[in-house]
């Protein structure tokens, strides 16, 4: 069956795979808007001032929402609880269309990151877990439009992610590809998978570990056991609802989930980048059967926010020590760095080749594409205070910026005019979706979703 489903992958024609970084953007069906993370919608929109409509509250934690068709080419938000519910909420009223509860009964589970939805209009989502001897776990689960559930692959040997997968369709099924962590008895790396669906059924196509790590003596920050405790804080934090923030309203003020990964197709090959919290940075090419490793590059243990994958050819990132970085995607050499002052946890975003937009602990900042310096306006720059801290990915227009945090702001490209929804107190770990009328989706500390109008 493995051969068989490798030979209906290889017999795709690369070149018709569609997602490519750079193109126009026209859904926000994965974590960060689509398979690169660019965090953009090309269209114009308005201020998110007024709710729209307020859903009823659900059990969010980390998980932000994406954005579907259904069969009546109408949008449909999906959402992943705590409790291990993938909610399908229309977008039209915001009522409830249908849930599906996900994972074993008698363990604890929980959807901690977003959603890919496929072309086809299938929703692929992992659901991690602890079982009855403490270890971690993931089930990546394919459930159709209408709620019903095809096929749940788990990841073998306790491997697990609280990162998002992404997916590219192919003219004989869908790749999903997805970053996990193996923790053993004597080491802890990353790994990048493949997993193939071919309609009704999934199938392992590749996996590839990241770089070997070089731990520490404990108490370093750098050691087998003070990796181990951290993803322990990270799993207390993530798996609950509502977050529990300290006294400076930070949730995870010394740890951050896994990434996840980017994917451009615009080449011969589809392109994946990962950045994973423990040594690795690198991309990785997918001929239709396996991963071979295009760049890779070392770190000591740094936090990363998920990578993002920009029309020019960049891979930016940000650092938990405040650092920016862009690397060529192809070649990885390291293009230029800012330092914004503040940790850097957020998934940059960017609406054109000239502006990254990044999300800096409590500010926003604007900066050039081209060489990576904070962007000024004469003698004014482009930097705003955020009213309080915030993970909340930017989420861009064409004409719009969106970040949530204990309110919802809307600026215009320039910071000129700003707009603030003040009775909005945003759930800090989750980034805002955008509609492909412009309407603005973002979740309330609550657990409630607020629709803000679009532009049609």
């Amino acid at each position: 069956m493995k051969a068989m489903l490798r030979n209906i992958m290889l017999g795709v024609t690369l070149a018709t795979l569609i997602g490519c970084a750079g193109g126009k953007s026209s859904g926000w069906g994965n974590f960060h808007g689509d398979i690169a993370s660019q965090g953009y919608q090309a269209i114009d929109s308005g201020f998110a001032l007024f709710s729209n409509w307020v859903s009823k509250p659900y059990r969010i934690s980390s998980g932000s929402p994406v954005i579907g068709m259904d069969f009546q080419n109408r949008e449909v938000i999906y959402l992943g609880t705590a409790d291990a519910r993938l909610v399908a909420i229309r977008s039209e009223d915001g009522s409830q269309k249908w849930q599906r509860w996900l994972g074993p009964a008698d363990l604890k589970t929980a959807i901690v990151s977003s959603a890919s939805v496929s072309d086809k209009g299938d929703i692929y989502v992992i659901v991690t877990g602890r079982d009855g001897d403490g270890s971690w776990y993931s089930t990546l689960y394919k459930v159709n439009q209408f709620g019903n559930l095809q096929w749940a692959y788990l990841f073998p040997d306790h491997r697990f992610t609280t990162g998002s997968p992404k997916t590219i369709a192919l003219n004989n099924g869908t790749a999903v590809f997805v970053y996990l962590s193996v923790v053993t008895t004597d080491d802890i790396h990353g790994e990048l998978f493949v997993v193939g669906d071919d309609g009704s059924r999934a199938m392992l196509l590749d996996r590839r570990s990241l770089a070997a790590c070089d731990y520490g003596e404990p108490g370093s920050g750098r050691s087998y056991s003070d990796i181990a405790k951290n993803y322990e804080k990270i799993w207390g934090v993530v798996s609950t609802s509502p977050l529990e923030m300290d006294e400076n309203g930070m949730v995870l003020p010394d740890n951050f989930i896994d990434p996840s990964v980017a994917v451009a197709t615009c080449g011969e090959k589809p392109l994946i980048v990962v950045a994973d919290n423990l040594c690795s940075i690198g991309a990785f090419e997918w001929n239709g059967t396996e991963l071979s490793v295009l760049w890779q590059a070392g770190h000591a243990f740094k936090k990363h926010s998920s990578p993002a994958i920009f029309p020019d050819g960049l891979m930016v990132l940000g650092q938990g020590d405040g650092k920016v970085t862009a690397y060529d995607v192809q070649t990885g050499v390291k293009m230029w760095r800012y330092d914004a002052g503040r940790p850097v946890l957020a998934t940059p975003a960017a609406p054109s080749k000239k502006l990254i937009f990044v999300v800096s602990d409590d500010h926003i900042q604007a900066l050039s594409a081209a060489d990576g310096t904070l962007v000024y306006d004469g003698t004014t720059a482009r930097k705003l205070p955020l009213k309080g801290p915030t993970f909340s990915s930017p989420a861009v227009t064409a004409n719009r910026l969106y970040v949530s945090s204990s309110e919802m702001m809307t600026l215009t490209h320039d910071f000129k005019t700003r707009g603030y929804d003040t009775h909005f107190y945003g759930n800090v770990m989750v980034s805002p979706a955008i509609g492909r009328d412009g309407a603005v989706y973002a979740v309330a500390a609550d657990g409630t979703i607020h629709k803000y109008a679009g532009t049609r």
